[in-house]
């Protein structure tokens, strides 16, 4: 986690960085209409010695505005997402009431809390941020029953070994599939994919997109102006052997923001069409996953019935949990019917449950279903709708190769699916764990 001098470095950097891009662009504005196309191409000062070029200078302002319009656009757009919609995902009661026990405190007191923080706690969730510890969701689990309803209604959800989802001892919360412990913020982020210094914050499911329109938009921005400003520059070097100060520094700033961008563009664009995060793609090629996939009503009615061939190999799981008995209260039971069974399964090492099997559809996840949504930094991201009830991001031909080597897979033409094969690698059977 963040230290406090960190965080507050973090949030000088970014209130001085978009005054920074501001005045960045405000000064390429002046020196492209100004200098270049009004006093050299338009209406030529008498020290330049040439005649008007005024269709050159036209033609390179309207260019200029055509393309710094979807840049600025797209940023604030960005912007926006960052400060007012980050993905957070909610604190735990138990974190939420330590904060608000902290802040009265603090307020108490009437100064900043001077208490070292717990290098245990911080160690301990360094070590949670991506898979979660099922230890420390034991005391706190039975708070968070309404947000665990969120993950036994899907079909499919990322989960521990024991079945449990995700847990973030820090947020004390269980966290969404594909949610990141964010240590600049101490907050858990939906499919998180890097803290942006240039906005301030996280880019995430809910402003992925504008970050990939930003810097392409700003990619194909600078290479203009760098192109211009190099063009002329070498012209008037060539007349009169001196060279414009304004130009020498648009060609400098587009340049370096240039070759930044683009590497930006490249990098996202590639992590869109493989629909994996940064920080998914930092052990891609070896990353395990364990998923809970829903048993279907068909074989839990035939096993316990006794009816049925199909004999499970892998761990399954039961929701809702049944509460523990003590002195003062029975055990409370759920029916049957209410219940609901998943199989604990794993993926390959380097398979990617969340890749549609196809580039375009992987892209269409993060930039929209037309030409239009990819251009127009207007609607979010299709991945950030999490109203599907098979699972909260779409899963591709990986869960469907699980399903159908489990047994788990619906049948074609009515038929009791038989047992699995048994050259796949699933974990022995071993009991429910409620």
């Amino acid at each position: 986690m963040a230290s406090p001098a960190q965080k507050r470095v973090n949030v000088v950097v970014s209130r001085l960085i978009p005054p920074v891009l501001l005045g960045a662009v405000v000064y390429a504005s002046y020196a492209v209409t100004k200098p270049l196309c009004i006093d050299y191409l338009i209406h030529p000062l008498p020290s330049h010695n040439r005649g008007p070029r005024v269709g050159a200078g036209a033609a390179i302002l309207a260019i200029y505005y055509v393309l710094l319009i979807p840049m600025v656009v797209s940023y604030l757009h960005l912007y926006y997402r960052v400060l007012w919609n980050p993905g957070y995902l909610p604190l735990g009661e138990q974190k939420a009431a330590d904060d608000e026990s902290t802040k009265q405190w603090k307020r108490r007191r009437g100064k900043k809390s001077t208490r070292k923080p717990d290098l245990e706690k911080t160690n301990q969730a360094d070590t949670d941020v991506e898979r979660g510890s099922s230890s420390t969701a034991v005391g706190i689990a039975v708070q968070s029953d309404v947000w665990l309803e969120s993950f036994y209604t899907k079909d499919v959800f990322v989960c521990q070994e024991d079945g449990r989802p995700l847990w973030c001892s820090t947020c004390c919360q269980y966290k969404t599939d594909r949610a990141h412990h964010c240590r600049e913020l101490g907050r858990c982020v939906r499919k998180m994919d890097h803290y942006c210094p240039w906005v301030g914050g996280v880019v995430s499911e809910t402003s992925f997109k504008f970050f990939i329109q930003f810097v392409t938009y700003t990619a194909i921005f600078c290479t203009f102006v760098l192109i211009v400003s190099a063009y002329f520059t070498a012209e008037i070097r060539r007349e009169t052997g001196g060279v414009n100060p304004h130009w020498c520094v648009c060609i400098g700033l587009s340049g370096l923001f240039a070759f930044f961008t683009a590497g930006m563009t490249l990098s996202s664009v590639q992590m869109a069409i493989f629909n994996i995060t940064t920080i998914e793609n930092l052990n891609r090629r070896t990353a395990v996953w364990t998923l809970a996939i829903r048993v279907p009503e068909y074989l839990l009615e035939r096993l316990w019935a006794a009816e049925s061939p199909w004999a499970p190999t892998f761990r399954m799981v039961s929701y809702p949990f049944q509460t523990p008995s003590s002195p003062n209260s029975p055990q409370t039971t759920v029916n049957q019917g209410e219940r609901h069974v998943f199989a604990i399964l794993h993926t390959l090492p380097g398979e990617n449950p969340f890749d549609l099997g196809s580039p375009l559809k992987n892209f269409q996840q993060i930039m929209g279903y037309n030409i239009a949504d990819w251009l127009l930094p207007i609607k979010q991201s299709p991945c950030a709708d999490h109203s599907s009830m098979e699972s909260h991001f779409a899963m591709g031909p990986v869960v469907a190769r699980l399903k159908l080597e489990a047994g788990l897979a619906p049948p074609k033409n009515g038929a009791v699916p038989q047992s699995p094969p048994s050259g796949h690698s699933h974990r022995e059977k071993s009991p429910s764990d409620q």
